[in-house]
């Protein structure tokens, strides 16, 4: 075999090589990616469970300052009233 043929050779046996380790490089992206996909789906599941248990605790906390808000309101109101009716002091 003359140099030129070996050396076309051996370039294209490392090419087969360097082929074969890409190709299992691949396939080991290709099962990270579905493994971050697969973890990426769970994650979401268990964030939506999660809001759905603390979407009610979180309306519960906004009705109920709601509802202090207007007890703040109502009690301003009554002493308001109060301040008008009890007896003013007479200048004489």
């Amino acid at each position: 075999m003359s140099q030129y043929a070996e050396k076309t050779q051996n370039e294209f046996s490392e090419l087969e090589a360097s082929h074969e380790r890409m190709k299992k490089l691949t396939a080991s992206m290709d099962k990270i990616i579905k493994t971050l996909q697969d973890e990426h789906a769970q994650l979401s599941k268990a964030s939506e469970e999660t809001n759905k248990r603390l979407n009610p605790v979180f309306e519960e906390q906004h009705h109920r300052k709601g509802d202090r808000d207007c007890h703040d309101k109502d009690i301003n109101k009554l002493f308001n009233v109060y301040h008008n009716l009890k007896p003013q002091p007479q200048v004489h």
